[in-house]
């Protein structure tokens, strides 16, 4: 098995998967939306750092433009990151 990590033995990344399985379903959506959450912390954290002057909409703005593709942001909320420097 290759690793999904290059810090990652697949050793270890096997014994993860094993404990993962063992795991009930609910606890693992549990764990899966608490990453999700943590990412997005740390992405705002990094944008509010980055830009530290930046209205809440630019943050808002420069948040979308960096966890979707181009395409949907155009598509969805109306504004190219690329042509607004995001």
């Amino acid at each position: 098995m290759k690793p999904l990590s290059p810090d990652t033995s697949p050793d270890a990344q096997r014994m993860h998967f094993q404990l993962m399985r063992r795991l009930p379903g609910w606890k693992r959506l549990k764990l899966a939306f608490e990453l999700t959450q943590a990412t997005r912390e740390l992405v705002l954290g990094d944008i509010r750092h980055r830009f530290a002057e930046a209205s809440d909409e630019e943050i808002r703005r420069r948040f979308i433009a960096r966890v979707l593709p181009r395409e949907d942001v155009i598509r969805a909320y109306g504004f190219d990151p690329k042509q607004e420097g995001y």
